[in-house]
């Protein structure tokens, strides 16, 4: 679970970022930093449903990698649309698009295993492409 644990002040723009660590843009004068664990894509520390994990990896198995790589990529403009439709909160949903943005021109770390390519097209790193327990994990315990 990501947790809070800075907000900086406008004057206060040099805070020192940690690996695990975004920036959230509240406004002009107001940003928060929030932590990811490392332990996020830990997958042996999760409970596998039995049924759920037989019927993706059929699924998984059927595809071929190229396949996958082009299943799991979102354009920056698919991104922008889903967010002004499934966020109506306007500061939430600029403060989002601003972590996109800043994303897509300095990398983040933070939200592997997903990245932010310089083109603006959000997938999963290859390391988790190319595993079928680090994606069930993504998909099916952190949802």
């Amino acid at each position: 679970m990501a947790r809070l644990v800075a907000v900086c002040r406008e004057g206060e723009e040099d805070y020192p970022f940690l690996a695990r660590q975004i920036p959230l843009y509240i406004d002009d004068t107001l940003t928060m930093v929030m932590e990811f664990p490392d332990s996020v894509m830990d997958v042996e520390g999760h409970e596998i449903n039995p049924a759920h994990w037989k019927q993706f990896s059929e699924y998984y198995s059927k595809l071929k990698q190229q396949d996958l790589n082009i299943a799991l990529m979102v354009t920056s403009r698919e991104v922008y649309s889903a967010l002004s439709q499934l966020v109506p909160c306007v500061g939430c949903r600029r403060s989002v698009e601003h972590l996109f943005s800043h994303s897509v021109e300095r990398g983040n770390p933070a939200l592997e295993p997903l990245i932010v390519k310089p083109k603006g097209v959000l997938t999963l790193t290859k390391a988790c492409l190319a595993d079928m327990k680090k994606l069930y994990t993504l998909f099916y315990i952190h949802g």
